[in-house]
């Protein structure tokens, strides 16, 4: 089940900002983001914070293990991924 976004950051409904407008445009849970919508917004913040990162960059063995997750796991499976991978993140 999806939370707003105050379940995930800091937002208190009220404090304006781009996740108020978020709300106000996509729906309190962004249900008004469609799944392709969703999935680019996830790319580019996702790419954002690589780059932002001290750590080294990524290697070519990351792009092979992408053809192979592409070629390998179901879509759904995929996104399980996504969510694992992001939880990694949140929660190393």
């Amino acid at each position: 089940m999806a939370h707003s976004p105050g379940y995930y950051t800091s937002y208190t409904p009220g404090d304006g900002g781009v996740l108020e407008d978020m709300e106000d445009t996509y729906g309190a849970k962004f249900e008004r983001l469609n799944r392709a919508e969703k999935l680019c917004l996830i790319s580019m913040m996702a790419a954002d914070l690589a780059f932002l990162s001290t750590e080294p960059r990524t290697s070519e063995d990351l792009f092979s293990l992408m053809l192979a997750i592409k070629g390998e796991l179901a879509i759904s499976d995929r996104e399980g991924l996504v969510e694992c991978l992001i939880n990694g993140v949140r929660n190393p």
